[in-house]
């Protein structure tokens, strides 16, 4: 019964002891494909997790698309590889390719040599290299056609607005009003009528008997032409 039970404990163990050497040995790389222009840049990664244990060796490998088997990649004008720790456990490998050719075309991978002779691989990015983008002549020229077109219509539109913001926004003065047209009668005030009047104030009595006489009238002046 305890034999049985130690030997449960030691595999028990064993099998802790495999996954830790397991997630301590991997290589963590996403599977893709990815077209890139003949002429610009590539760049690639994958994470190896160590654990903080030395001695792990490797790197990137390439696949030509015309041959069989992988074969590690060296640094050169247009290869750049390069490395980040990111944490005590985990190391960064990057792979950067400039000016890129037709003969860039393949599989890619990185592969881990640890202690032991134990080799462990991350996932292939497939990459296809397309022919290089050209600038159309004529595109570049509608283009300017179309540009030249939108600022000769926004000029109007700019003077507009200009004149708007510069012109007096002072209300206009009140009209006169008409004056009333009045003849020249109307306008000259009436004058005023003398009104003279005599009273005659007659004794009945002595009427009846004196008889009034006609008076001569007294000339004052005289006038004569000859």
């Amino acid at each position: 019964m305890k034999r049985a039970y130690r030997c449960s404990l030691t595999l028990l163990a064993f099998l802790c002891l495999l996954k830790v050497c397991e997630l301590c040995s991997n290589v963590r790389a996403s599977r893709a494909a990815k077209f890139v222009a003949e002429g610009s840049s590539l760049r690639l990664s994958c994470e190896v997790q160590h654990c903080g244990l030395p001695g792990w060796t490797g790197g990137w490998v390439f696949q030509d698309l015309d041959r069989v088997g992988f074969t590690p990649l060296t640094s050169s004008e247009r290869i750049e590889k390069s490395s980040y720790n990111s944490t005590a456990n985990s190391t960064y490998l990057f792979l950067n390719i400039h000016n890129v050719n037709h003969t860039d075309a393949g599989a890619y991978k990185c592969r881990i040599s640890w202690p032991g002779n134990v080799t462990s691989s991350g996932h292939v990015t497939y990459v296809n290299v397309t022919a290089a983008a050209v600038d159309s002549p004529g595109r570049s020229l509608s283009y300017r056609v179309l540009v030249c077109l939108g600022a000769l219509m926004c000029f109007p539109v700019v003077l507009g607005f200009v004149w708007c913001l510069t012109r007096d926004h002072r209300p206009p003065p009140p009209p006169v009003p008409p004056r009333p047209r009045t003849s020249c009668a109307a306008r000259v005030k009436p004058k005023k009528e003398l009104v003279y009047a005599e009273v005659a104030l007659n004794d009945s009595r002595r009427q009846n008997d004196h008889p009034k006489q006609a008076s001569e009238p007294i000339v004052y002046s005289s006038l004569r032409f000859s």
